[in-house]
């Protein structure tokens, strides 16, 4: 069965806050860890593969379902070169997740708003901060550059007015992790890395340069996921 974990990036304030933004989250668990409340996978379509084992599009908020069993060969398709997708959006970037299954581990995130959402991933020696080319370093012995193509809640490129003056993590800060994941599969920390000329940029620490796959999905809330996944091997 998988484990999973879900981080409020900016403090107690922002878990009443969400409860504005746009509907409700994918299904609850009870499972905790470090302080942080456990949410189930969420249930991607659209672009890029769908990873397996998901709960089906569709399955009701609160009625969380455990995932399949999948083959765990199928994730070294996935492949470790760079995957991108142009369209950009100016829905903000209000929350980060991430859930252990059986042959990946997920990162979700989360963006209020429908609007198709691009983004840039590749594995680089050292993830920096756009704009400033701080090191935004992360355990692991490979870091996944995640570039997304929105703003990051409360930034100056979030033009939509959604909750004023709640602002996101700032860069540098860690949004899952360091702690508490050594023991999953790929996995080991996601770090903020600013926002600049639109586009957020976030580092992921893995285990080594494992493959991944990305893929969107709109909820029935019109909150739109991105979501990376991360083979164990």
């Amino acid at each position: 069965m998988s484990r999973v974990f879900l981080l409020w990036p900016i403090g107690a304030v922002l878990s009443v806050a969400l409860a504005g933004c746009g509907g409700s989250a994918p299904p609850l668990t009870t499972t905790t860890a470090n302080g942080a409340s456990g949410v189930t996978g969420t249930a991607p379509s659209g672009t890029g593969p769908p990873p397996t084992g998901t709960p089906p599009t569709g399955t009701p908020t609160g009625q969380p379902r455990p995932a399949p069993a999948v083959s765990c060969t199928n994730t070294a398709r996935w492949g470790t070169g760079p995957k991108e997708s142009a369209p950009s959006s100016a829905a903000p970037i209000y929350r980060v997740r991430a859930a252990q299954h059986d042959c990946y581990d997920r990162v979700v995130f989360d963006i209020n708003g429908p609007a198709p959402v691009g983004y840039h991933l590749s594995y680089v020696p050292v993830v920096t901060e756009d704009g400033s080319g701080r090191e935004i370093a992360v355990p692991g012995r490979a870091a996944l550059q995640v570039i997304i193509h929105a703003p990051t809640q409360g930034s100056p490129g979030d033009t939509s007015g959604h909750q004023p003056g709640v602002g996101f993590a700032p860069s540098g800060q860690y949004l899952q992790g360091p702690g508490g994941l050594e023991k999953w599969g790929a996995l080991r920390a996601v770090r903020s890395a600013g926002f600049f000329e639109g586009q957020s940029t976030f580092a992921v620490g893995v285990r080594d340069r494992l493959p991944f796959t990305v893929s969107t999905w709109l909820d029935q809330n019109q909150i739109t996921h991105l979501i990376v996944d991360l083979a164990h091997r």
